[in-house]
């Protein structure tokens, strides 16, 4: 357990001081994330990007356009990229929110990451705000965001299966963010990733009453957390081993 603190320590490490701006306004907007009693895995780190003009995202493939919210013209976007070690069915995890913020500083739109793509976080209208923070629900075991318990519960029966049954079926995940990890991934790391996970099964309760605030403790910028994560895993493999 030392090794992993050491090991997270490293990253911490390229933490900006308080008073750098890009950072600070990572750390006002910062989201709240809500989690099942169940849940065995939570966020490490979260890394953040400033989006001040249209661009691609720096780590989801996608195009961050800070201009389309009509009536608002919002200033700028805050990009999350969330980390976990473990996702029940795979070796790490590493999911979005992305936080629209308008000329008066208020939060007017927010979008965040579903199975490999991003939603609207808006349920009724509405987004989920808990005193100006917004405030999302994690899909147990697989970490997709959505503004309301309901969006989850509809998909209970596959989130239930792949939390028991195909838990470290997908071994370690290589996506395209990432594809130099595709030389780490062999047969021998699937199944140590398969047997890990499958001693952490469960069945989710579809109660979230575990708060996770994100907070500036674990925020860094994205750089450093893209630069870390190779690192990161093979410290993860080499453990398993």
């Amino acid at each position: 357990m030392n090794n992993t603190d050491l090991n997270l320590n490293s990253l911490f490490a390229s933490r900006p001081s308080s008073d750098d701006i890009d950072y600070s306004l990572a750390v006002r907007y910062a989201p709240i994330l809500k989690f099942d009693d169940r849940e065995p895995f939570l966020p490490q780190a979260v890394a953040y990007s400033i989006i001040r003009k249209n661009t691609s995202s720096p780590s989801f493939q996608r195009r961050v356009e800070v201009n389309e919210v009509k009536g608002s013209n919002p200033e700028l976007a805050i990009e999350y990229a969330i980390w976990w070690d473990w996702d029940i069915v795979h070796l790490y995890d590493l999911e979005h929110i992305w936080i629209f913020i308008d000329a008066k500083g208020k939060i007017a739109r927010a979008e965040a990451s579903w199975h490999g793509k991003y939603l609207n976080m808006n349920a009724n209208g509405t987004i989920p705000l808990t005193n100006e923070r917004l405030t999302l629900f994690s899909e147990p075991g697989k970490h997709a965001f959505a503004p309301i318990i309901t969006w989850l519960q509809d998909e209970a029966e596959n989130t239930r299966q792949l939390c028991s049954q195909k838990a470290g079926t997908g071994g370690l995940l290589v996506n395209p963010v990432f594809k130099e990890l595709a030389s780490l991934k062999t047969p021998e790391v699937d199944r140590l990733v398969y047997a890990f996970l499958q001693r952490h099964t469960f069945e989710p309760g579809y109660e979230f009453n575990h708060s996770f605030p994100v907070s500036p403790d674990i925020l860094v910028p994205w750089p450093a957390l893209y630069r870390w994560i190779p690192e990161r895993l093979a410290w993860i493999i080499d453990s398993l081993k």
